[in-house]
């Protein structure tokens, strides 16, 4: 929704409405129902004092209460009419940006399919076949080359007498312009292509067009991203890369108290930073023996190497995660919560950023855990199926690339996106992926604590009354893998 929006303003899509907008024309349709249900309450208290009234209307003198009553009931009339007016005005705008939003992304959806299995039709299947393969290992090398150079304010870069970090320079993939990889349009293209590769293999093997897309991402799901990612994982592991292996979990440091958090801010706040040896997950309890409640705090990919070694925050566990296939990382954060003494009926909101917030919602899909909650900041998101009815809030940069790389959501409205531009009116920082960083979503997640969008203040509600006021305790996690990096 752009128009008249400010820059950087928050736009809602979703969270079990088909509404599209910004939390400030919801917040205002908010505040005129608010005024529209005050003012029936004051009809409904004149129509009581009119009730008192001895005299009939046609009786009446200048000086009568009772036509002070009546001029009364005619303003209250008029406000309660016009405030309902302009609330449902507000509502079927925003209902109508949404159809033509989803509208717009379905027909996105559909020519890249038909596009994709076009080509599938007139490429070798032989070169269809290694598609996968071939976008997972270039989104890897480019990913992993930007992380890697050196660029102030970024997590990974290098402090004194520190030796540059191998990988490959992709400056010139920038051609000069950090926007190249910063621009909603090239972000909204990336999530397309993402959901086109199967339809790239469809077509190579005769698949008809109309039973592709029935099948896949535009109908009923059952191929996509998801399969993609695994036939990726088969090629990859053919030739010794993108293998998972065991993991094993352990404390970093003594249990430390902590403090409720108060919002987003707090939320996004205390998620891991991306670290070599660093914890990846901090786990906070709140509540006694009896009513126990538990926050999940997930970090990112740390490294990016398509070759497994010791850390199971990687490449590997990014596709095996989108595979649905058991990634490291999701299993060293399962046995940290087994360790830390989260039982199945404890109340758990997980929170993650980028392959943490993945995670995060994996653990809501599998349902091992009480999940009553889920918080995601920059993370691929978009196939993990939601269960239905629960709280979901995925925040996303409309610069950031990396939730595209989990493809086009065909749920989209069963969970609440928050979307920000950062870039709209202003340089983009001369950094890898400046609208990826835990940093910026932290500055995203203070915007989100202070708007009065309705649905925002209802996730902040459930989020004290999971955790209740009394201080908590917290203890870091640190996963890392074992055994042979041949393993499957």
């Amino acid at each position: 929704m752009n128009g008249d929006d400010a820059p950087g303003a928050l736009v809602l899509s979703g969270g079990g409405t088909t509404m599209v907008s910004t939390d400030a024309l919801l917040a205002q349709a908010a505040r005129l129902a608010l005024l529209r249900a005050d003012a029936r309450d004051w009809q409904a208290r004149l129509e009581r004092i009119r009730a008192l009234e001895a005299l009939p209307a046609p009786a009446w003198s200048a000086e009568d209460p009772g036509l002070a009553v009546f001029a009364a009931r005619q303003t209250i009339d008029a406000v309660e009419a016009r405030s309902g007016e302009l609330a449902e005005s507000l509502v079927v705008a925003a209902e109508a940006y949404g159809q033509a939003d989803r509208t717009a992304a379905m027909l996105a959806r559909m020519t890249g399919a038909w596009l994709g299995h076009s080509l599938g039709r007139l490429a070798p299947l032989v070169f269809a076949a290694a598609i996968p393969a071939a976008t997972a290992g270039a989104v890897a090398w480019l990913l992993g080359g930007l992380l890697r150079r050196d660029a102030p304010g970024t997590a990974r870069s290098r402090g004194p007498g520190t030796a540059r970090s191998p990988g490959p320079d992709v400056a010139g993939l920038w051609i000069g312009d950090p926007r190249l990889l910063a621009n909603p349009a090239v972000v909204a293209l990336v999530r397309v292509l993402v959901s086109s590769v199967d339809d790239v293999a469809a077509g190579a093997v005769g698949v008809p067009f109309p039973v592709s897309a029935a099948l896949g991402d535009e109908g009923a799901g059952l191929f996509g991203v998801t399969t993609t990612a695994a036939g990726t994982l088969a090629v990859a592991r053919s030739i010794g890369m993108l293998r998972e292996t065991p993991v094993t979990v352990t404390r970093v440091g003594k249990p430390r108290p902590a403090r409720p958090p108060g919002g987003f801010a707090d939320l996004a706040a205390r998620i891991p930073r991306v670290s070599t040896g660093g914890p990846q997950v901090r786990i906070e309890r709140y509540g006694g023996a009896a009513d126990a409640a538990w926050l999940v705090y997930i970090g990112g990919t740390a490294e990016w190497s398509p070759v497994s070694a010791g850390e199971p925050w990687d490449m590997t566990s990014n596709i095996t995660a989108v595979a649905e296939q058991g990634a490291g990382s999701y299993r060293a954060v399962v046995q940290a919560m087994h360790e830390a003494g989260i039982r199945p009926t404890d109340a758990v909101i997980p929170v993650g950023h980028s392959q943490g917030g993945l995670v995060a919602a994996q653990l809501a899909a599998a349902g091992e855990f009480n999940t009553v909650a889920v918080a995601t900041f920059g993370a691929p998101v978009a196939k993990v199926p939601v269960p239905p009815g629960l709280p979901v809030i995925a925040v996303e940069h409309s610069e950031d690339l990396v939730p595209a790389l989990g493809g086009a959501a065909r749920d989209a409205a069963a969970r609440l996106t928050v979307s920000r531009e950062l870039y709209a009116d202003a340089a983009v920082p001369a950094s890898p992926l400046p609208a990826h960083g835990l940093v910026t979503y932290r500055e995203t997640a203070r915007m989100i604590d202070a708007s009065p969008a309705p649905a925002l203040a209802d996730f902040r509600t459930l989020l004290a009354a999971t955790v209740g006021t009394a201080p908590g305790v917290a203890s870091r996690w640190r996963g890392t893998r074992s055994g042979s990096s041949g393993a499957q």
